[in-house]
């Protein structure tokens, strides 16, 4: 296990490190780096439901604000947009905001209930 959260770890951390010439890059850095000290957190054996709570928070605040748009690139009928340029409107830059800000919180999520089975 501790494995996998140096593995966890180095991806949110280049994450991070993708979102330095994004437009507003403080919010997006903030989160990933959060999830990746998170991360190597567990991996040294150490908690904190403090920090993991604010990580959810701001992770769960993006989702929110991010999943309109995701809505309508479901409803757009063009599963394969996601993958191309960014020229069908600002739904599919906000949608790919949306499905990282979900994978952050299902590893928080993951590590949430992992650290309450433990006790």
């Amino acid at each position: 296990m501790k494995a996998l959260n140096f593995v966890v770890a180095a991806v949110f951390f280049i994450f991070a490190a993708i979102q330095l010439n994004d437009p507003d890059p403080l919010y997006w850095i903030g989160v990933y780096a959060g999830t990746a000290g998170v991360a190597l957190a567990r991996a040294f054996g150490r908690q904190s439901r403090f920090w993991t709570g604010a990580c959810v928070g701001a992770v769960a605040g993006g989702i929110v604000t991010t999943a309109p748009a995701f809505g309508q690139y479901l409803g757009s009928g063009q599963p394969m947009s996601l993958l191309g340029a960014m020229s069908g409107g600002d739904y599919i830059e906000n949608s790919r905001e949306f499905l990282g800000l979900v994978l952050a919180l299902a590893v928080l999520v993951f590590y949430t209930l992992r650290s309450s089975g433990t006790r």
